[in-house]
C-alpha cells in the first residue's frame, strides 16, 4: 500500500546503533545497486607462476614452502615453553691422537682401521676414494687417502709425489698375506701407471716379503714393495715408483673375507722421495678404530 507523496505505508526497517541506541542512516538506492569493486590482475599470464630454468626444482619447492607458510601460519600452534623442551646432552666427538708424535692420523668411512702420516702430508675426507680403472674395466680404489706434495703436476686432476691409502682383495683370489700384497701392487702398477689406451703393462719388478708389526695387537702384516717405471706419456712422470702393500692378516678382522692392505705409492729419484723406512713405519701405526 502506497501512502501519501508515494511513500509506503508498510512497516519500515531500521537499524539502530547498539551502543548510542540511535537510529542509523539507511543505505541509499544507489548504494545497495553499487557494484562489487573488481580488481584485476595486473601481471600478465604469461609471466604468472613462470621460474627461470636455473632455479628448477629447488625453485619451485621454495615457491610452494612460501606459499603454505602464508596459507596456514594462522592455525599453527604455539611453540611448547622452553622449560618444556628437553635436548640431549651434546656429545664431544672422539678425537683420535697419533700414536707417533707429530704424526697426523688418518681415518676412513669404509675401514675400521687408522694409521698415521708424517705432518707434511695432505689428508683427504674420511669419505673421498681415490681410484683407477685397469685394462680389464675392474675399478681399484684408496679410502683413508692422505697425499704428499699434492697437486704439483698442473696436468693431472689427483697429481701427488705419494699417496697411501686402505683398499682390499677378495681373500678367495689370493692364497695368504704373501700373495695379497703382491697381487695388490701388481693391480695397482697396471691401472696406475700402464699406456693408456695401448694395453702394455709397465715395466715392473716384485721385492721380497718382509713382516711389519702393526700396533693393534701385534699383529704381523706382510709388506711388498713392486718397483714401477711409469709409462712415459703420462703427465709429471718420475723415473720410478715404489708400490708398497702392507697386507693385514684375516685374523686382525675376521670374517670380513677380505684382507685388508695399506697401500702406499711414491715417486723415487726425485728430490724429497718418500723412504721405504718411513713406509713401514706408517704401517706400524695401524691399529682399529
Amino acid at each position: 500500500m502506497t501512502g501519501p507523496g508515494g511513500r509506503s505505508d508498510e512497516p519500515r526497517t531500521w537499524f539502530v546503533d547498539p551502543l548510542t541506541g540511535q537510529p542509523l542512516e539507511p543505505e541509499t538506492e544507489a548504494e545497495r545497486t553499487r557494484p562489487i569493486p573488481v580488481v584485476l590482475d595486473t601481471v600478465p599470464a604469461r609471466r604468472r607462476l613462470r621460474l627461470r630454468p636455473t632455479l628448477g626444482i629447488i625453485g619451485l619447492i621454495i615457491v610452494l614452502a612460501v606459499g603454505t607458510t602464508a596459507t596456514y601460519q594462522a592455525k599453527t600452534a604455539p611453540p611448547p615453553p622452553a622449560r618444556d623442551i628437553a635436548l640431549p646432552d651434546p656429545v664431544a666427538p672422539t678425537r683420535i691422537e697419533p700414536v707417533i708424535a707429530g704424526w697426523q692420523p688418518v681415518q676412513s668411512d669404509d675401514h675400521p682401521l687408522v694409521f698415521d702420516v708424517p705432518p707434511d702430508w695432505k689428508l683427504e675426507k674420511p669419505d673421498v676414494a681415490i681410484g683407477y680403472e685397469t685394462p680389464e674395466g675392474d675399478l681399484v680404489t684408496l679410502q683413508g687417502v692422505a697425499r704428499y706434495h699434492r697437486d704439483f703436476c698442473p696436468g693431472s686432476d689427483l697429481s701427488s709425489r705419494a699417496m697411501a691409502g686402505f683398499t682390499t682383495i677378495d681373500e678367495g683370489e689370493v692364497g695368504g698375506t704373501t700373495q695379497a700384497a703382491e697381487e695388490t701392487t701388481l693391480r695397482w702398477a697396471e691401472a696406475a701407471y700402464g699406456s693408456d689406451g695401448e694395453g702394455q703393462p709397465p715395466k715392473t719388478e716384485v721385492g721380497q716379503a718382509g713382516p711389519v708389526t702393526m700396533l693393534d695387537g701385534g699383529a704381523t702384516a706382510t709388506a711388498v714393495t713392486t718397483t714401477v717405471v711409469p709409462a712415459p706419456n703420462g703427465p709429471c712422470p718420475a723415473p720410478s715408483v715404489a708400490i708398497t702393500a702392507i697386507a693385514l692378516p684375516l685374523r686382525a678382522l675376521p670374517g670380513s673375507g677380505r684382507y685388508h692392505v695399506l697401500l702406499v705409492l711414491a715417486d723415487q729419484g726425485i728430490p724429497d722421495a718418500v723412504a721405504r723406512d718411513i713406509v713401514l713405519k706408517m704401517g706400524e701405526t695401524i691399529r682399529r678404530e
